[in-house]
Formats: structure tokens, C-alpha cells, sequence
């Protein structure tokens, strides 16, 4: 495909033609989540067929990922872009017209398959346009793709299927795309691939197996609550599965001739701690984005909407953030930006920790913008540090890889952060029921002055059972709270154990 481009374009202009149809890729992946109900409602599905539609998004731009480093040595990265977009674009309008869940199911597989090679063109891109002296300020652009779209994705799909309904989420997707195809044409400089002898040959096998293992990961992550983990058999099984086949990939990509995906990258230290460190950037972003909506729902009882309003600052932190550490990185050591933006991170977790269920919005948001703060702070220099000592050529394949591990890392995160308020909340009930005792004084004191207040409009026998269950309520409610306090704690214990690694990594010395 020839284009009239100038050879030499402003990497800024460059950015936005590729930051663009990123952000709509990942918003996409979360926009869906506030709409869940609506979605439900209108085909008459059960909240577990609907969260289906999610899911599937998720497994099939994951499956993506691996194929990426692939196809761009086959077809480019420019020419890769604009198929991404068509059948993105192409799988909103599928959505629009789905005629039941089934097919909304398929429709959101194309829309993933469109997305899934989108984000890490869009970071090696980056990479590339952008000289070396900059590779913070071009991180910084795509962190604002990578973690301001998916915050900023319930909010938006929140807005529009409140005002309007949830197929906007889809149809606003459509020329947005159309604007991006233009862009991406226009402005991303052509490259063409080199003609090597794999080019010509792909991996089946190799695909195939991180394809399976994938897929079997995602069902057992998303169903694994339901069904009560490993107590059934076929979670089991598909637990096995997936371990077995992604151990068979990384072996196969190690000592097959053509791999689908250069998996030594991974031989260079700055790749594979920096990689590990932004994972566990991506934990604790996504993490508390899953825990604190739930806190505020289930324990100060504010609505979706409200909860959602209640998150929407981060967004606008992170994007600020983002773009100034960007710049703030050409003059501080990514290190010490990188170890800085930790421990804002662990202090803000460990303020949540001071929430209860009198807390006010300002308690909620507060914490919430400091940890927006250290998430750029620390996420900027990491992702530059871990591209800094590869050889250019190897930026798609390491862009891909760097996306798939955080993927998995990020979807195992999520599902154990739930499972951990679940099962820890029991845990804190087995202890605190020993209280509603009747030798316990305080609980008796608590029950007659609770009875009394209950015999004032229902029979004495009424008004006990009355009272014992308001006590018990206070019992599930207290132990909810310190399983989220249990979370948090957590959460900033592993902001400060990760801070070594930091150190760990190789900066290149300036000419």
C-alpha cells in the first residue's frame, strides 16, 4: 500500500493517530461493565450469561497478543493498524444490529480480535517515533491509552446508557473509528517488513496452545466464585489445561524454528523485571478499581451512579499525571521517579484502610487521587526502562509480550481480589460470632437496649428476633470491613516489597 505521508512527521501528531483508536480498544473492555444489567434485561439473560459478553472481549483481544510480533513481521505495523480498526469498527456495528445474546456473544468476539493487536502497535509505535531522550514522554502518551481508557470507560458507558441506551456504547465507536483509519493514514509513517524465511511460515502449534491455555484461564477465573473453585471437578481440569498449555508454549517457542512470538526476549533483565513490576502496576490499579466501588456499594450504600462519580477523578489524575511525568522524567532518574511513585502508592492504599461505613465522598476520592498520583509516578519509567535496552527490531514482539503477561497477570489479580473479600469475610465472622454470646455482657447490654427499643411497636418474642438480627447484621457488616481492610493492607505491603526489583534494572548512561 503506498502513501503520500511526509517521511518525516511530528511524533506528536504521530501519537494522537494511534492513541486514539487505543483508547477507544480499551474502553471498550469496560465500558461494557456499568451496562451489564441493561444488557441482561434486554435479551432476558441471567447477570452471569450477560457477564459473558465482557469475558469474551477480554479472552479474544488476549489471543491477540501473541500473533502481534507475527503479523507486523508479515504485513507491518501501518497495514496491521488499519485491519485492527476496520474489524473493530466492524464489530461495533455486528453489536448494534445483534439480534440476541448468542450473537452479541460473537459480535464482541470480532470487536476483541480487532482490539487485541491495537495497544501494543500503538507502544511500539511510540517506541519508534520518538527518540531515545524521549522514551518517557512517550510512555507517558501511552499510559494515557493504557490506564486512563479503562477508567474512564464505566463512566462514559455509565453516561450513555443512562441518557440514551447501552447500544451507544457501540454506535459512538463507529466514527470515532472512521476518524482514526484516517489518521492512521495520513500520519503513522510507512514501514514495510523484511522479507525473512518465517515470514512465510506460522507457528500453529504454538498459537494453538497459548490460544487454549488463554481461553480455559479465563472461564475458570470468571466462573471459579460461582461453582466454589475447585470443588468441581471440570475447574479442575481446566486449571490443569491451562498450566499445561502455557508450560507447552513457552517451551515450544524456545525450540521451535519459526515461534509465533520471540519469547527470549524475556533473556534481557530490564525486559523481565520491568515487565513483572508494571504487572503489579496493573494489580494494584485494577484491583482497588474492582475493590473500592464495592466498598462504597455494599458498605456506605451509594448508588452505581454515585460510585461511579466517585471514581471519575482518578481518571482525570491519571491523565493529567500521565502526561506531566512524561515530561518530569527527562529530568528525574527513572529509578527514584519510579520508587517515589511506589510508596505514594502504598501510603494512599493504606489510607483506604481508614475508611468505614461513616466515611464521607471526600474520604473516597482523596486516597484515590494520591493513588492516580504514584500510578504514572511509577508506571512512566518502568515501561521505559524495560523497552531501553532492547534492540529496535524486537519492539513488537516485546510489546506484544509485555500486553499478554499483564493481561493474565491483571485478570488473575482481579478475580483473586473478589475471592479474597469473599472467603476473608468468613473467616472474620467464624471470629467475631463468638461475641453474640449470652456471656458476653457488652452483646447483652446491646440486645436489651435494641429490644427495647423494638417492644415499642412489636411483641416481646418479635422484638428479640428483631434485635439479634440487627446485631447480626452489624456482624456481617463489620467482617466485610475488615476483609477490605485485610485487601488493602495487602495491597500496600507489596507497593513496598517490590521497590528492590526497581533497583534491579539497567539504565543506559547518556553520550
Amino acid at each position: 500500500m503506498e502513501d503520500t505521508a511526509p517521511k518525516k512527521v511530528n511524533p506528536y501528531i504521530v501519537a494522537i493517530s494511534v492513541l486514539l483508536p487505543s483508547f477507544l480498544a480499551l474502553a471498550a473492555s469496560s465500558a461494557t461493565n456499568v451496562s451489564q444489567p441493561h444488557i441482561a434485561g434486554f435479551y432476558g439473560a441471567t447477570q452471569y450469561e450477560a457477564n459473558t459478553v465482557i469475558t469474551c472481549y477480554i479472552i479474544s483481544g488476549g489471543i491477540m497478543l501473541p500473533v502481534t510480533g507475527y503479523l507486523v513481521r508479515t504485513i507491518g505495523k501501518k497495514l496491521l493498524m488499519y485491519y485492527s480498526i476496520w474489524l473493530f469498527c466492524l464489530g461495533c456495528l455486528l453489536c448494534i444490529l445483534a439480534p440476541n445474546l448468542a450473537s452479541l456473544i460473537a459480535a464482541r468476539i470480532v470487536q476483541g480480535i480487532g482490539s487485541g493487536c491495537i495497544l501494543p502497535l500503538c507502544q511500539a509505535i511510540l517506541l519508534e517515533v520518538f527518540p531515545e531522550e524521549q522514551r518517557g514522554v512517550a510512555m507517558g502518551l501511552f499510559g494515557v491509552a493504557a490506564m486512563f481508557s479503562p477508567l474512564a470507560g464505566p463512566f462514559m458507558g455509565g453516561y450513555l446508557t443512562d441518557n440514551w441506551s447501552w447500544q451507544w456504547i457501540f454506535i459512538i465507536n463507529i466514527p470515532l473509528c472512521m476518524l482514526s483509519f484516517l489518521l492512521v493514514k495520513l500520519f503513522v509513517p510507512s514501514d514495510k517488513p523484511e522479507k525473512q524465511k518465517y515470514n512465510k511460515k506460522f507457528d500453529i502449534i504454538g498459537y494453538t496452545a497459548i490460544v487454549i491455555a488463554m481461553a480455559c484461564m479465563q472461564i475458570v477465573l470468571d466462573r471459579g466464585q460461582q461453582y466454589n473453585w475447585f470443588d468441581e471437578a471440570w475447574i479442575c481440569w481446566l486449571t490443569g489445561i491451562c498450566i499445561f498449555s502455557f508450560v507447552f508454549f513457552y517451551v515450544w517457542e524456545l525450540e521451535y524454528k519459526y515461534p509465533v512470538i520471540d519469547i527470549r526476549v524475556f533473556k534481557d533483565r530490564n525486559f523481565l523485571i520491568g515487565t513483572a513490576v508494571s504487572s503489579l502496576i496493573n494489580v494494584m490499579l485494577y484491583s482497588t478499581l474492582l475493590l473500592v466501588p464495592m466498598f462504597i456499594q455494599s458498605l456506605l450504600g451509594y448508588s452505581p451512579s454515585m460510585s461511579g462519580l466517585a471514581m471519575f477523578p482518578r481518571a482525570i489524575i491519571c491523565f493529567v499525571g500521565l502526561i506531566a511525568v512524561g515530561e518530569i522524567s527527562r529530568f528525574v532518574k527513572p529509578k527514584i521517579l519510579a520508587t517515589i511513585g511506589f510508596l505514594i502508592m502504598g501510603v494512599s492504599i493504606l489510607m483506604l484502610t481508614q475508611m468505614n461505613p461513616t466515611s464521607s465522598m471526600e474520604s473516597v476520592i482523596l486516597p484515590n487521587i494520591l493513588l492516580c498520583i504514584g500510578v504514572p509516578t511509577a508506571f512512566v519509567p518502568i515501561t521505559a526502562l524495560s523497552f531501553q535496552t532492547l534492540p529496535p527490531s524486537k519492539n513488537a514482539d516485546a510489546a506484544a509480550l509485555h500486553a499478554l503477561f499483564k493481561n493474565i497477570v491483571t485478570a488473575i489479580a482481579t478475580a483473586l481480589s473478589a475471592t479474597f473479600i469473599a472467603r476473608v469475610s468468613q473467616v472474620h465472622q467464624n471470629y467475631l460470632v463468638g461475641n453474640l454470646s449470652a456471656h458476653n455482657v457488652m452483646f447483652q447490654y446491646k440486645l436489651m437496649a435494641l429490644k427495647s427499643k423494638f417492644l415499642m411497636h412489636y411483641p416481646s418474642v418479635l422484638a428479640t428476633r428483631k434485635a439479634n438480627g440487627m446485631l447480626y447484621r452489624e456482624l456481617l457488616q463489620q467482617s466485610k470491613l475488615a476483609s477490605f481492610f485485610d485487601a488493602f493492607t495487602v495491597l500496600a505491603l507489596l507497593c513496598v516489597i517490590i521497590i528492590p526489583l526497581i533497583f534491579l534494572l539497567k539504565t543506559k548512561k547518556k553520550a
